[in-house]
């Protein structure tokens, strides 16, 4: 599990803003601090996860052979641009606002407007970037995954590997997914638990569920957290 956050340790955000414009303070912390190494490690993951995974992006979009993706491609800290410049230039509120009932998964919104927190059913506009942050009580394993009107099930957090992301107290997790231009219901969830489980596992149990109600899933071993969005123009 993740070495535990210090009363020293910067905030996500500025932990991201040093990778977009290095600060020589918190390189010297990052140097001693095992928590925030872990973290700049999971983030230099995940950016090479997205090298990996644009140029594939990218050549459907070109190609136009193909729909795009539900979601644009998750995007790490040292490759958002607009996004994540916004989210750097506007935090979230020191005490979230969770959206969802037993307060551990908080879906922010921002890229056309001040980053709020959503509430449940709040309709969100095409190019809308999602930020998400968990607080399971403690060192627990987290996977953020998504589920459109259809039952189909995309993965957002973390994007790529056969591990969840381990996180321990109230996170905001590295990375910003962009919604495309698609409409209609999509229900975010968090999937926690105190033991990993596979992506497999977590696929399975959300495929097919009903996307307005959350009652039906059930994963044994977890405990989940949701959020639904209203994808669409007002």
């Amino acid at each position: 599990m993740n070495a535990a956050r210090t009363a020293q340790c910067p905030s996500d955000l500025a932990l991201e803003e040093h990778l977009l414009h290095a600060n020589p303070a918190t390189a010297r912390h990052i140097a001693g601090c095992a928590h925030c190494q872990t973290w700049e490690r999971s983030a230099e993951e995940a950016s090479r996860a997205f090298a990996r995974e644009n140029p594939r992006w990218m050549a459907k979009t070109q190609a136009r052979s193909r729909p795009l993706p539900r979601w644009a491609p998750l995007l790490p800290a040292a490759a958002l641009a607009a996004a994540a410049l916004f989210f750097l230039r506007s935090p979230p509120p020191e005490s979230p606002r969770y959206a969802t009932k037993g307060e551990e998964l908080t879906v922010y919104i921002g890229g056309q407007g001040a980053p709020r927190a959503a509430t449940q059913g709040e309709r969100v506009r095409p190019g809308e970037a999602l930020r998400f942050q968990v607080a399971p009580g403690s060192a627990a394993f987290v996977w953020i995954a998504s589920v459109d009107s259809t039952g189909a099930v995309s993965r957002l957090v973390p994007a790529e590997g056969t591990t969840p992301l381990a996180v321990d107290g109230t996170q905001l997790l590295p990375g910003s997914a962009v919604l495309d231009a698609a409409e209609g219901p999509e229900r975010i969830w968090a999937v926690m638990s105190r033991e990993p489980l596979s992506w497999a596992v977590v696929e399975q149990a959300l495929q097919g569920s009903p996307v307005r109600d959350s009652t039906t899933v059930q994963i044994p071993g977890a405990r989940t957290a949701t959020v639904l969005l209203e994808r669409g123009a007002p």
